[in-house]
Order: structure tokens, then C-alpha cells, then sequence
């Protein structure tokens, strides 16, 4: 998990697959509760969040630094 002192976000600009447009869409996700984040391997960037959301601990993705493809 990233130890990048940052200050814990109210919202996340999320990015997920959606298998009906078979494209990449966003969603901003309001952030209750704020439990770090995990790394790009690559950029060193954040790639995934994780959150307590709607009552739910979930982990939201979003695009890393270098965006790579492969």
C-alpha cells in the first residue's frame, strides 16, 4: 500500500469497464471513510483506493500516472 502523504478525499473520479459500450467509463464515488491506496508497479502512482462508500468497504480503480495499456 502507498505511504504518499496525502490528505484523505471526499471523492474519487473511478474508472471501470463497462461490458455493454465494451469501453472504459467514470464515475465520481463519494468517499465516507478513507483507507489508503495501492501503487502502480510502473509509475508509482496510485492506481486503486480504498474506501468505505455507501455503508460498503470497497477498492475503486482509477488511472495511474502512466495509464499503461498492456
Amino acid at each position: 500500500m502507498g505511504i504518499f502523504n496525502m490528505d484523505s478525499p471526499k471523492e474519487i473520479n473511478s474508472v471501470f469497464w463497462d461490458s455493454k459500450k465494451k469501453s472504459w467509463e467514470y464515475k465520481i464515488v463519494q468517499v465516507d471513510e478513507y483507507h489508503g491506496w495501492t501503487e502502480c508497479q510502473y509509475c508509482n502512482k496510485p492506481m486503486s483506493h480504498n474506501i468505505k462508500t455507501e455503508g460498503e468497504f470497497k477498492v475503486v480503480y482509477v488511472k495511474c500516472g502512466c495509464t499503461r495499456t498492456d
